[in-house]
Protein backbone atom coordinates (compact mmCIF):
# COMPACT_ATOMS: atom_id res chain seq x y z
CA UNK A 1 0.00 0.00 0.00
CA UNK A 2 1.53 3.79 -0.84
CA UNK A 3 2.22 5.67 2.12
CA UNK A 4 3.49 9.61 1.98
CA UNK A 5 6.56 10.10 2.34
CA UNK A 6 8.11 10.25 5.97
CA UNK A 7 11.03 12.49 7.26
CA UNK A 8 13.45 9.31 7.11
CA UNK A 9 12.58 8.60 3.49
CA UNK A 10 12.59 12.77 2.62
CA UNK A 11 16.26 12.65 3.84
CA UNK A 12 16.86 9.05 1.68
CA UNK A 13 17.87 7.35 4.76
CA UNK A 14 15.83 4.09 5.20
CA UNK A 15 16.22 3.31 8.86
CA UNK A 16 15.64 -0.27 8.32
CA UNK A 17 18.25 -1.05 5.73
CA UNK A 18 21.66 -2.46 6.41
CA UNK A 19 24.01 -0.39 4.26
CA UNK A 20 26.64 -2.46 2.20
CA UNK A 21 29.08 -0.86 -0.47
CA UNK A 22 26.56 -1.85 -3.42
CA UNK A 23 23.52 -0.50 -1.61
CA UNK A 24 21.70 2.88 -2.42
CA UNK A 25 20.05 4.75 0.34
CA UNK A 26 19.29 7.95 -1.64
CA UNK A 27 16.21 7.91 -3.96
CA UNK A 28 16.39 8.10 -7.81
CA UNK A 29 16.64 12.05 -8.70
CA UNK A 30 15.34 10.25 -11.70
CA UNK A 31 11.44 10.23 -10.51
CA UNK A 32 11.49 12.85 -8.21
CA UNK A 33 9.37 14.73 -10.54
CA UNK A 34 8.14 13.54 -13.94
CA UNK A 35 7.79 15.38 -16.70
CA UNK A 36 4.28 14.85 -18.28
CA UNK A 37 3.41 16.58 -22.23
CA UNK A 38 1.00 14.50 -24.43
CA UNK A 39 2.11 15.49 -28.07
CA UNK A 40 -0.84 17.60 -29.10
CA UNK A 41 -2.11 19.54 -32.55
CA UNK A 42 -1.58 23.24 -32.37
CA UNK A 43 -4.62 25.32 -32.36
CA UNK A 44 -6.08 28.28 -31.45
CA UNK A 45 -9.25 27.38 -29.00
CA UNK A 46 -7.70 28.05 -25.52
CA UNK A 47 -5.28 27.00 -23.11
CA UNK A 48 -8.19 23.96 -21.75
CA UNK A 49 -8.40 22.08 -24.90
CA UNK A 50 -6.07 19.15 -25.83
CA UNK A 51 -6.35 17.37 -29.49
CA UNK A 52 -3.91 14.57 -29.29
CA UNK A 53 -1.71 14.19 -31.95
CA UNK A 54 -1.12 10.28 -31.92
CA UNK A 55 -1.01 7.94 -34.76
CA UNK A 56 -2.38 4.77 -32.75
CA UNK A 57 -5.49 6.89 -31.38
CA UNK A 58 -6.27 8.18 -35.20
CA UNK A 59 -6.28 4.50 -36.75
CA UNK A 60 -8.25 2.90 -34.40
CA UNK A 61 -10.98 5.98 -34.18
CA UNK A 62 -10.76 5.66 -38.22
CA UNK A 63 -11.39 1.63 -38.04
CA UNK A 64 -14.41 2.48 -36.23
CA UNK A 65 -15.89 4.57 -38.63
CA UNK A 66 -15.11 1.98 -41.43
CA UNK A 67 -18.55 1.01 -42.87
CA UNK A 68 -17.41 -2.60 -42.31
CA UNK A 69 -16.64 -2.27 -38.89
CA UNK A 70 -19.57 -4.35 -37.09
CA UNK A 71 -20.89 -3.43 -33.28
CA UNK A 72 -19.01 -6.23 -31.14
CA UNK A 73 -15.45 -5.21 -33.00
CA UNK A 74 -16.95 -1.38 -32.31
CA UNK A 75 -17.32 -1.69 -28.75
CA UNK A 76 -13.53 -2.94 -28.30
CA UNK A 77 -12.00 -0.53 -30.29
CA UNK A 78 -14.24 1.92 -28.24
CA UNK A 79 -12.56 0.72 -25.49
CA UNK A 80 -9.08 0.03 -26.39
CA UNK A 81 -9.30 3.84 -27.53
CA UNK A 82 -10.49 5.12 -23.88
CA UNK A 83 -8.24 2.97 -22.35
CA UNK A 84 -5.37 4.95 -24.16
CA UNK A 85 -7.13 8.43 -23.25
CA UNK A 86 -7.72 8.15 -19.48
CA UNK A 87 -4.25 7.58 -19.14
CA UNK A 88 -3.25 10.49 -20.92
CA UNK A 89 -5.77 12.21 -18.67
CA UNK A 90 -4.93 10.88 -15.77
CA UNK A 91 -1.12 11.56 -16.31
CA UNK A 92 -1.72 15.23 -17.05
CA UNK A 93 -4.24 16.36 -15.16
CA UNK A 94 -4.31 14.49 -12.09
CA UNK A 95 -2.79 15.53 -8.99
CA UNK A 96 0.56 14.09 -7.72
CA UNK A 97 2.36 13.25 -4.37
CA UNK A 98 6.17 12.08 -3.49
CA UNK A 99 6.09 8.40 -1.93
CA UNK A 100 8.35 6.01 -0.10
CA UNK A 101 7.62 2.40 -0.20
CA UNK A 102 9.09 -0.89 0.83
CA UNK A 103 8.31 -3.28 -1.99
CA UNK A 104 7.81 -7.47 -1.45
CA UNK A 105 11.51 -7.22 -2.13
CA UNK A 106 12.43 -6.08 1.05
CA UNK A 107 11.74 -9.42 2.78
CA UNK A 108 15.33 -10.26 1.36
CA UNK A 109 16.47 -6.74 0.89
CA UNK A 110 15.38 -4.59 3.54
CA UNK A 111 17.32 -1.32 1.76
CA UNK A 112 14.46 -1.88 -1.06
CA UNK A 113 12.68 0.79 -0.85
CA UNK A 114 11.25 2.96 -3.84
CA UNK A 115 10.63 6.55 -3.72
CA UNK A 116 9.20 9.26 -6.23
CA UNK A 117 6.21 11.02 -7.57
CA UNK A 118 3.21 9.14 -8.29
CA UNK A 119 -0.75 9.81 -9.21
CA UNK A 120 -1.64 10.68 -5.47
CA UNK A 121 -3.71 7.48 -4.48
CA UNK A 122 -6.45 9.50 -2.52
CA UNK A 123 -7.87 11.54 -5.21
CA UNK A 124 -11.15 11.04 -5.74
CA UNK A 125 -13.11 10.94 -9.22
CA UNK A 126 -16.51 10.64 -10.51
CA UNK A 127 -16.94 8.92 -14.15
CA UNK A 128 -20.68 10.27 -16.10
CA UNK A 129 -21.98 7.91 -18.17
CA UNK A 130 -23.99 9.60 -20.65
CA UNK A 131 -26.76 7.55 -22.24
CA UNK A 132 -26.40 5.87 -25.01
CA UNK A 133 -22.91 6.35 -26.87
CA UNK A 134 -21.17 7.23 -23.45
CA UNK A 135 -21.95 4.27 -21.07
CA UNK A 136 -19.27 1.94 -22.02
CA UNK A 137 -16.31 4.58 -22.43
CA UNK A 138 -17.61 5.47 -18.66
CA UNK A 139 -17.01 2.16 -17.59
CA UNK A 140 -13.56 1.80 -19.02
CA UNK A 141 -12.84 5.27 -16.98
CA UNK A 142 -14.51 3.99 -14.05
CA UNK A 143 -12.33 0.41 -14.20
CA UNK A 144 -8.75 2.40 -15.15
CA UNK A 145 -9.43 4.59 -12.55
CA UNK A 146 -10.43 2.18 -9.88
CA UNK A 147 -7.16 0.17 -10.58
CA UNK A 148 -4.93 3.51 -10.21
CA UNK A 149 -6.82 5.16 -6.76
CA UNK A 150 -8.93 2.58 -5.47
CA UNK A 151 -12.30 1.28 -5.54
CA UNK A 152 -13.33 3.81 -2.28
CA UNK A 153 -12.05 6.95 -4.39
CA UNK A 154 -13.96 6.58 -7.46
CA UNK A 155 -17.91 6.45 -8.55
CA UNK A 156 -19.94 6.46 -11.63
CA UNK A 157 -22.49 8.43 -12.36
CA UNK A 158 -25.59 8.05 -14.83
CA UNK A 159 -27.46 10.88 -16.93
CA UNK A 160 -29.92 10.24 -19.82
CA UNK A 161 -29.38 13.19 -22.38
CA UNK A 162 -31.43 13.16 -25.17
CA UNK A 163 -31.11 14.88 -28.74
CA UNK A 164 -34.37 17.01 -29.61
CA UNK A 165 -34.92 17.10 -33.54
CA UNK A 166 -37.30 18.57 -35.50
CA UNK A 167 -39.37 17.15 -37.92
CA UNK A 168 -36.42 17.04 -40.72
CA UNK A 169 -34.14 15.77 -38.51
CA UNK A 170 -32.23 18.32 -37.75
CA UNK A 171 -30.97 18.89 -34.23
CA UNK A 172 -32.62 21.73 -31.93
CA UNK A 173 -31.16 21.43 -28.60
CA UNK A 174 -30.89 18.20 -25.69
CA UNK A 175 -32.68 17.79 -22.73
CA UNK A 176 -32.34 15.51 -19.31
CA UNK A 177 -34.39 13.50 -18.90
CA UNK A 178 -33.05 10.79 -16.30
CA UNK A 179 -30.25 11.07 -13.98
CA UNK A 180 -28.07 8.36 -10.93
CA UNK A 181 -26.27 10.27 -8.71
CA UNK A 182 -24.43 8.37 -6.26
CA UNK A 183 -23.43 10.90 -3.97
CA UNK A 184 -21.61 14.44 -3.32
CA UNK A 185 -19.31 16.07 -6.02
CA UNK A 186 -17.70 17.82 -3.41
CA UNK A 187 -13.91 17.92 -4.16
CA UNK A 188 -14.35 15.16 -6.75
CA UNK A 189 -12.79 15.47 -10.28
CA UNK A 190 -15.55 14.54 -12.61
CA UNK A 191 -15.13 12.50 -15.91
CA UNK A 192 -17.25 12.80 -18.95
CA UNK A 193 -16.32 10.09 -21.16
CA UNK A 194 -18.63 11.44 -23.99
CA UNK A 195 -17.20 10.04 -27.26
CA UNK A 196 -18.59 12.49 -29.80
CA UNK A 197 -18.29 16.45 -29.42
CA UNK A 198 -20.53 17.40 -31.79
CA UNK A 199 -22.90 20.63 -30.87
CA UNK A 200 -22.08 20.29 -27.08
CA UNK A 201 -25.27 20.62 -26.40
CA UNK A 202 -25.70 17.06 -24.08
CA UNK A 203 -22.52 18.54 -22.29
CA UNK A 204 -23.77 21.61 -21.69
CA UNK A 205 -26.96 20.05 -19.85
CA UNK A 206 -24.70 17.61 -18.26
CA UNK A 207 -21.98 20.04 -16.98
CA UNK A 208 -25.00 22.27 -15.78
CA UNK A 209 -26.70 19.53 -14.32
CA UNK A 210 -23.49 18.11 -12.11
CA UNK A 211 -22.48 21.64 -10.85
CA UNK A 212 -26.40 21.83 -9.56
CA UNK A 213 -26.06 18.50 -7.30
CA UNK A 214 -24.39 18.70 -3.84
CA UNK A 215 -21.25 19.59 -3.70
CA UNK A 216 -21.37 20.77 -7.23
CA UNK A 217 -19.91 23.92 -6.30
CA UNK A 218 -16.61 22.54 -4.72
CA UNK A 219 -15.51 20.58 -7.70
CA UNK A 220 -12.16 19.91 -8.18
CA UNK A 221 -12.10 20.04 -11.98
CA UNK A 222 -14.51 18.83 -14.46
CA UNK A 223 -12.72 16.77 -17.78
CA UNK A 224 -14.20 15.73 -21.10
CA UNK A 225 -12.74 13.22 -22.66
CA UNK A 226 -14.42 13.13 -26.83
CA UNK A 227 -13.26 10.29 -29.29
CA UNK A 228 -14.04 13.14 -32.18
CA UNK A 229 -14.96 16.54 -31.87
CA UNK A 230 -15.85 20.08 -33.89
CA UNK A 231 -15.20 23.20 -33.98
CA UNK A 232 -18.52 24.49 -32.88
CA UNK A 233 -18.15 21.95 -29.68
CA UNK A 234 -14.67 23.49 -28.83
CA UNK A 235 -16.10 26.61 -28.96
CA UNK A 236 -19.28 25.90 -27.28
CA UNK A 237 -17.13 24.76 -24.54
CA UNK A 238 -14.36 27.54 -24.62
CA UNK A 239 -16.72 30.21 -24.28
CA UNK A 240 -19.92 28.94 -22.18
CA UNK A 241 -17.09 26.67 -19.64
CA UNK A 242 -13.95 28.12 -19.97
CA UNK A 243 -12.72 26.30 -16.78
CA UNK A 244 -13.45 23.13 -18.31
CA UNK A 245 -10.82 20.90 -19.49
CA UNK A 246 -11.38 18.96 -22.96
CA UNK A 247 -9.28 15.56 -24.23
CA UNK A 248 -10.18 15.03 -27.84
CA UNK A 249 -8.71 11.99 -29.80
CA UNK A 250 -9.23 13.46 -33.44
CA UNK A 251 -10.92 16.87 -34.73
CA UNK A 252 -13.28 16.82 -37.53
CA UNK A 253 -13.38 20.01 -39.80
CA UNK A 254 -14.96 18.54 -42.68
CA UNK A 255 -17.99 21.44 -43.71
CA UNK A 256 -14.99 23.99 -43.61
CA UNK A 257 -13.83 26.24 -46.14
CA UNK A 258 -10.39 25.17 -48.08
CA UNK A 259 -8.53 28.43 -46.95
CA UNK A 260 -9.42 27.08 -43.24
CA UNK A 261 -8.93 23.41 -43.63
CA UNK A 262 -5.00 24.68 -44.65
CA UNK A 263 -4.92 26.92 -41.22
CA UNK A 264 -3.89 26.46 -37.69
CA UNK A 265 -7.41 25.27 -36.22
CA UNK A 266 -8.94 27.77 -34.71
CA UNK A 267 -7.91 31.15 -36.50
CA UNK A 268 -11.15 31.19 -39.15
CA UNK A 269 -13.87 30.63 -36.98
CA UNK A 270 -16.36 31.98 -39.55
CA UNK A 271 -15.33 29.31 -41.97
CA UNK A 272 -14.61 26.67 -39.46
CA UNK A 273 -17.51 23.72 -39.10
CA UNK A 274 -17.79 19.87 -38.43
CA UNK A 275 -21.48 19.34 -38.91
CA UNK A 276 -24.11 19.25 -41.27
CA UNK A 277 -27.38 20.90 -42.08
CA UNK A 278 -28.68 18.02 -39.10
CA UNK A 279 -26.37 18.68 -36.76
CA UNK A 280 -24.31 15.03 -37.08
CA UNK A 281 -20.24 15.73 -37.63
CA UNK A 282 -18.64 15.31 -41.02
CA UNK A 283 -16.80 13.07 -41.54
CA UNK A 284 -17.37 11.65 -37.89
CA UNK A 285 -18.34 8.14 -37.15
CA UNK A 286 -22.20 7.90 -38.23
CA UNK A 287 -24.49 7.26 -35.21
CA UNK A 288 -21.91 5.65 -32.81
CA UNK A 289 -24.92 5.13 -29.83
CA UNK A 290 -27.01 3.11 -32.52
CA UNK A 291 -24.13 1.74 -33.95
CA UNK A 292 -22.62 0.39 -30.49
CA UNK A 293 -25.92 -1.30 -29.14
CA UNK A 294 -27.32 -2.76 -32.36
CA UNK A 295 -30.02 -0.52 -32.63
CA UNK A 296 -32.31 0.26 -35.62
CA UNK A 297 -33.34 3.96 -34.99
Amino acid sequence: MLTRRGAAAASGRNPTARRNPGSRSMPDRSYRRLVYRPQQIPHRYGKNIHVLSDPVLVSRVLKLSLPDTRGIEGGQLLCAIYRSLIHVVMAAEFPRTSVSVLTRMARSAPDAVWSGEVIDPETRAVTIGVARAGLLSSQVCFEEMGLLLGERNVRQDFLMAERKVDRRGRVRGAAVSGAKVGGSYEGRIVIFPDPMGATGGSLDLGIRFVRGQPGGDGIAKIIVINLVVTPEFLRRMRDEHPDVVVYAARLDRGRSSERALQSLPGTRPGEEFGLNEHGYIVPGLGGLGEFLNNAEH
